[in-house]
């Protein structure tokens, strides 16, 4: 993942978001929430490439560690996160906690830590009792790798929760990519600046198929998987059960 691309992105993410998918993902984060509190309704929460603190703000649970290596995003996100409540307090955390930049954020009854890391890399003593990552697999540098500190980081009983856009042939899945690679990267261009950027980011949505995101969940039992709205974006809930 090219992290420089979402630090320039950082400040017009949330509204370039919603322009170029219709207000879309919103949605599918929102069915994603309600599909999580089926199963979970609180307790530590890992939120892996975080971005603007979306997700996590949705699932809002007592204890929540956002990981995100965008320094841009985090910046945002914090802001964000911090004016929940007035009585939100905001420190730097010493470079040896978590050998990262990062950022903890203490409320009246929730705390909240912001880590500038990868999936891959992360680490932390605690372990989380639901690991979220909304639009985040495709974009890990090594899948394998980045699963795998997940479920090391997952209580044995926890739960991971994903949503990801991912390659499908059918014709209506085709027609969402090409509009994706050329319809996207244009509005992108007008509102940001950014054209580029966007066909890179179009173009990593046919990098990853739902099999291979299966295959990493081993030690998992599948408990939810389902198409959302328009056949590239899949949900996947799984249960760590393996002793």
């Amino acid at each position: 993942m090219d992290v420089k691309i979402y630090d320039k992105l950082a400040k017009k993410y949330d509204f370039a978001t919603k322009i170029v998918s219709f207000g879309i993902e919103e949605l599918w984060r929102r069915m994603f929430v309600r599909e999580i509190k089926k199963y979970i309704k609180d307790g530590v929460l890992i939120d892996v490439a975080s971005a603007t603190g979306e997700t996590a703000k949705k699932i809002n649970f007592k204890k929540m560690y956002l990981i995100e290596p965008s320094s841009e995003m985090n910046i945002i996100s914090s802001k964000k996160l911090k004016m929940k409540s007035e009585k939100c307090k905001i420190k730097k955390l010493p470079s040896s906690k978590f050998r990262v930049p990062s950022w903890e954020i203490n409320c009246e009854k929730q705390k909240i830590i912001i880590i500038e890391d990868t999936a891959e890399n992360f680490k932390i003593d605690e372990k989380a009792d639901l690991i979220t990552a909304f639009m985040a697999v495709r974009n890990f540098d090594n899948l394998e790798k980045g699963m795998e500190n997940l479920k090391n980081h997952l209580k044995h009983g926890g739960y991971i929760a994903i949503v990801e856009m991912v390659k499908n042939d059918s014709f209506f899945a085709k027609l969402i990519m090409w509009y994706m690679n050329n319809i996207v990267p244009l509005i992108a261009g007008v509102l940001l600046g950014m054209k580029k950027e966007y066909k890179l980011l179009g173009k990593s949505i046919n990098s990853l198929s739902e099999e291979e995101i299966l295959k990493e969940l081993k030690g998992f039992k599948i408990i939810k998987k389902q198409k959302l709205i328009f056949p590239i974006a899949t949900l996947i809930i799984a249960k760590r059960d393996d002793g």
